[in-house]
Formats: structure tokens, sequence, C-alpha cells
């Protein structure tokens, strides 16, 4: 039985990207195809596709007969970066929504105290808003911020993932050519963009308004 071949030298960006979001311990690398990719990563092989045409690395180019290689250390720190940076996006949504809600009710962020109240008025002032916020929450009007962060993330990732097999599914039911195939991708992608700069410009502007 021939020897697997050796796995070349990683480059000094890969290499750093790897040491960041390395491995699970005991897990080898190892050159792969795009469905051995996809079944290590829990992913379809739709967001494969959509990830490598962001930017996810590519060992080998597919060709007629021949499918995409990936190293699987590399892939694997992409898709951790990617999941931290979208994590970390979240947290600074939070923050600013959070900064945002000191600013209108007039708190000081640093200690808390509403400027100009008494003690007493603070205490007063706080004890109606936890009764406000306690009957909004039963009433079905108030949510956890964390629930809410999870629930936009989850439709986010669900619009993504649909929006990255919809040019596969016109191509199958609507009999699209090659290149319709790749102007639907690109009109996707551009949709994908534009939430993306919307998302963050909301951020932008509530950490202004927090400020």
């Amino acid at each position: 039985m021939a020897e697997p071949a050796a796995l070349r030298s990683l480059t000094p960006s890969e290499a750093a990207l790897v040491a960041e979001y390395p491995l699970p311990a005991g897990v080898p690398d190892a050159v792969v195809n795009k469905y051995q990719l996809a079944d290590a990563l829990g992913k379809s092989q739709t967001t494969l596709d959509a990830w490598r045409r962001a930017g996810m690395p590519v060992e080998s180019e597919g060709t007629n007969g021949r499918s995409y290689e990936f190293r699987l250390s590399v892939c694997f720190a992409w898709m951790a970066k990617r999941d931290a940076e979208e994590a970390a996006a979240r947290l600074q949504a939070e923050g600013a929504a959070q900064q945002l809600r000191l600013a209108l009710v007039g708190e000081d962020s640093a200690g808390g105290a509403r400027v100009g109240l008494t003690p007493r008025q603070q205490r007063e002032i706080l004890e109606l808003e936890h009764a406000y916020m306690i009957a909004a929450r039963d009433r079905g009007e108030l949510m956890r911020a964390e629930d809410v962060a999870e629930g936009i993330q989850d439709l986010l990732a669900a619009i993504r993932d649909g929006l990255d097999a919809l040019p596969d599914r016109l191509g199958r039911e609507c009999g699209l050519d090659g290149a319709a195939i790749e102007a639907a991708q690109r009109i996707c992608d551009d949709v994908l963009d534009g939430a993306r700069r919307e998302i963050l410009g909301m951020i932008g502007h509530a950490g202004a308004a927090a400020d």
C-alpha cells in the first residue's frame, strides 16, 4: 500500500492562521476533496462553494473530472476565524445597543447613576423599570438581548444559506446555463454584501449615538 503524499509546508500567513485556530487535538491534517471537507466541517457543499468564492483557501483548483482539493487545517482555521469575527460583530452590536439604552434613560455608564436625582428617586425609577420590564416580558413584548441576538444570527444564517443555494436551484429547476447561474450567484452575493453593509452601518450609528 502506497504511503500518503507528504503535505507541503504552509505559507507564513497560513501558518499564523492555523496557529491561532488549530485543529482539535488528535485530528491529523490532510488534503481532502469537497465532499470530505463538507462532511468534516458539517456544512453543505453549497456553503463550501460560497465560502470558496468568499476567499476560503483552495489547495488545488477543480477541473473537468477532478474535484477541488482543500487543506483541512487551513479551511478549519478559516471557518473558525469567520465564526469568531461574526461573534465579535454580534457582541459589538449588543454593546452599542446597551450604551444607547443607557444614554436614552439618562444613566451614567461608568457609575449607573442618573445625574441630578437623589438615591431614593433613582431607586424608585429602577423599581418602576424592573416592574415594567417584567410586565412587558410576560406580555411577550420583551426578549432577552441574548435571545434576540441568537434569533437574528439564526435568521441571517438561514437567509445566507438560502441565497447560497439559490443559483444551483435555479439551474436545476429553471434550466439556466452556466453563465446565467454565475450571474445569479453574483446577484445573490451583492444582496448579501448590501445586507452586511446595512448591519455594520446600524452598528456604527448605534455606537455613535451612545458616545
